[in-house]
This record gives C-alpha cells, structure tokens and sequence, in this order.
C-alpha cells in the first residue's frame, strides 16, 4: 500500500505535467500560425484567365462595356502566396522570395523575379493605355499569355529527381520575356504570309 501512493502520485504528476505541456504546445502553435493566417493568396492562374476573359468582353462591347480595372499579380507589400501550374511562389515588396519546396539561391529568386515582374509591368501598363490605343489590348492580352507560358516553364522544370537543382541549373537559360518584339514578330510573320 506505501509503494503504490507514490506511485499513484507520480502517475497523477506526470499526467499534470503532460497536460500542462500539451496546452503550452498548442498555445505556441496557435501564436506561430496566427502571422500567417493574414497572407493572402491567389490563384495566378485562375487570375490570368479572369483578366483575359474581362479583357475579352470589353473589346466585344467596346462602347457599351467599362474599361477592367488593371492589376498586378507580383506588385504587393504584403506576404502573398501566388499559385502558377501547382507552385506556391512566396511574394512581398515586388520580389519572389521563395517557392514551396524548392530551395533556390537569392541569384535564382531574382532571375524569376525580374522575368515575372517585367512581365507583370508590362501587362498592368497595356491594361491602363488599351482604353486609347487597340494596340495596346493586343500587347495586354500577349504579355498575360507570356505570363502563364513563364510560369508553367518553370513549373516543368520542378518535375524531375531534383526539382531545386533543375530550377538552380535553368532558369538563367529561360529567355527573357519580351512583349514587344513578340509582336513584331508576329507581325513580321504575319506580312510573309499575305505576301505569299
């Protein structure tokens, strides 16, 4: 009977402490989530194709629809979560600072941050001038097109063993996206093929 009160004792301890532990546990996740249950996200794909269909409709009722609104997919203060073709791309102060489960060097988050945010500039710059010039909804709708191209390269690029390494080794041999001479090109392409 002696033996066992100490051991009751120390079971009933024990369980006090687990318990206390338990609710401390939980109470510090719950402090540790709490930040980042503010950042926003958004479906960069989902987003691409609103604006294109937007831009779609107002060309078709030009004079009875509203301009759209521009928007920028990488221009944001605050922390964003960006999902282009399945991955994650941690977004703050108009730079990409990491993607979910890739580890990327700072040279290598930079490379991507200037091919998307040229390309985000420039698609938020063709949105505000197309209310004057066609030209203008023609380059809007090509830089959104060049958008989702980029994103889902280097979405294609995570799909191998090393998915880090592949991304380190190439997205420095990812062109960089040039809306302008894209349609220059086509134009020129275009010119050939009525003259033949």
């Amino acid at each position: 009977m002696k033996i066992a009160k100490p051991t009751l004792f120390l079971v009933l301890l024990i369980a006090s402490i687990s318990s206390t532990s338990i609710q401390v546990l939980a109470q510090n996740q719950s402090k540790q989530a709490a930040p980042f249950e503010n950042i926003d996200r958004i479906n960069g794909n989902d987003m691409i194709e609103r604006l294109g269909t937007q831009r779609s409709k107002f060309i078709k009722n030009r004079k009875n629809g509203k301009l759209p609104k521009p928007e920028y997919f990488i221009n944001r203060n605050n922390l964003t979560i960006i999902t282009f073709n399945g991955l994650d791309y941690f977004v703050k102060n108009n730079q990409v600072i990491g993607i979910q489960g890739l580890e990327l060097s700072e040279e290598v988050l930079s490379q991507i941050t200037q091919k998307l945010v040229l390309l985000d500039s420039a698609q938020y710059s063709y949105s505000e001038k197309s209310e004057t010039d066609f030209q203008n909804e023609r380059l809007f709708l090509l830089s959104l097109k060049m958008l989702s191209t980029t994103t889902r390269d280097i979405a294609a690029l995570t799909k191998t063993t090393n998915p880090s390494l592949n991304v380190e080794n190439n997205v420095a041999k990812m062109r960089l996206p040039n809306v302008d001479k894209s349609l220059e090109t086509s134009t020129a392409q275009s010119l050939v093929q009525l003259y033949k």
